[in-house]
């Protein structure tokens, strides 16, 4: 499988993770508020419920001769749904069912007797029982008349748990594996569309593919015989053609360094590195395809030992991209100078200006009448090595352009 297409199986699955990631989170928000509502509602239901049976029962307790009267009280029983009922007075505990210890504990009693006392009215709470487990009380003044007037002469409190704590955990339940299955129904769908969504994608880079190799075998068999040809007619010592045969030469090594650079692009094919020595590499690219500019002086080189790890092919395009780049736009000398890991070439010419060099690196944007291309390419070769063009002023004036590793 090329590179292309693994990359694109990677979005793919990438996708489908995404997908079902943002699927998950949207259900669990859903979950848990649907869970929320529920136990809000049960919740509600029950403290209003208390509410309504203390408010009841405060009503039928009475208070008579210094004593609480607890007679309707036992009479109301059968009518009463919370588990656990209870009379308190400032004094002592006058009833309690199922018994004592179903009670909160006393100081929370005395909490509760002193708030209605202060504010009468029905009154909720959460306090846990003697056993640990934790129930929901609503408290209701008993009013009464003593000697001191008519006041509240104790509180009646009520209090259960939330009902249906099974029926909540089968929801919860339920709503899980809803969503568990939701979650692999939505990744699965999203796995399908993104595999229809990238046929085109992996169409279209096989048919790149496809075009390169056709390309580079249509381009190639004919330059091949054309220089064949020019050999055999070079042999009667005409110098046009031996011209003529250096510029098959390049165009040639243009045309695989451009293939090379698409298939790369593409995902293709990888880009080889091997150790190289630098300085003989340039110095024969220079004698192939600027040698009338190296014989009269208009290219200077300056090229000590150097060794590096790089691609051949695509130093030498980029060697000749950048001294076509300053012959063509910048002015004699272009000096090209070798250095461990970098290859400046630089020219007397006009320049770039600052704002504009970095647009240059940009294909399609060229000086003049160029087309935008040569910087852009060194600039990719640059990219590849694991480094960058760099372009500024040349000391003497015009533009400086290194190729750094």
């Amino acid at each position: 499988m090329s590179p292309a297409l693994r990359r694109i199986r990677v979005i793919r699955w990438t996708t489908t993770g995404v997908f079902a990631i943002t699927t998950a989170a949207c259900l669990t928000v859903l979950v848990v508020l649907a869970l929320r509502v529920d136990s809000t509602s049960r919740l509600r239901s029950l403290t209003d419920g208390l509410a309504n049976q203390a408010s009841i029962l405060g009503e039928v307790i009475t208070y008579t001769d210094g004593s609480l009267d607890l007679s309707r009280l036992q009479q109301t029983q059968d009518l009463r749904i919370a588990p656990v009922v209870g009379v308190v007075t400032s004094d002592a505990i006058a009833y309690a069912a199922p018994d004592q210890s179903a009670l909160p504990a006393d100081a929370e009693l005395r909490r509760v007797l002193r708030q209605v006392t202060d504010n009468p009215g029905v009154t909720s709470f959460t306090a846990p029982q003697a056993s640990g487990a934790e129930l929901h009380w609503a408290a209701a003044p008993v009013i009464g008349v003593s000697p001191q007037g008519v006041g509240v002469q104790g509180a009646v409190l009520v209090g259960g748990p939330v009902p249906g704590a099974a029926e909540h955990a089968r929801l919860a339940l339920a709503l899980a594996l809803t969503a568990v299955a939701l979650v692999a129904l939505a990744a699965a769908l999203g796995h399908v569309i993104s595999g229809f969504a990238m046929r085109p994608a992996v169409r279209g880079l096989a048919d790149q593919e496809r075009f390169l190799v056709e390309a580079s075998h249509e381009l190639r068999t004919p330059l091949a015989v054309l220089a064949v040809q020019l050999d055999e007619a070079r042999a009667g010592g005409e110098d046009a053609l031996g011209r003529a045969r250096r510029q098959v030469d390049r165009l040639a090594a243009i045309t695989s360094a451009l293939l090379l650079r698409a298939r790369a692009s593409a995902g293709t094919t990888r880009v080889t590195r091997e150790p190289l020595r630098l300085d003989q590499l340039v110095e024969s690219v220079l004698g192939e395809a600027v040698p009338e500019a190296l014989a009269d002086g208009r290219v200077v080189l300056d090229a000590p030992p150097v060794v590096v790890d790089a691609n051949p092919e695509l130093v030498s395009h980029a060697v000749r991209n950048l001294v076509d780049n300053a012959l063509r736009h910048g002015a004699p000398p272009v000096t090209v100078a070798l250095r461990p890991g970098e290859i400046e070439v630089s020219d007397t010419g006009p320049g770039i200006p600052v704002a504009q060099r970095r647009r240059m690196q940009r294909p399609g944007v060229g000086r003049g009448e160029g087309t935008g291309t040569g910087l852009a390419i060194v600039a990719w070769v640059a990219r590849v090595h694991g480094g960058r063009l760099v372009l500024d002023s040349a000391p003497g004036g015009g533009l400086r352009a290194v190729l750094r590793w």
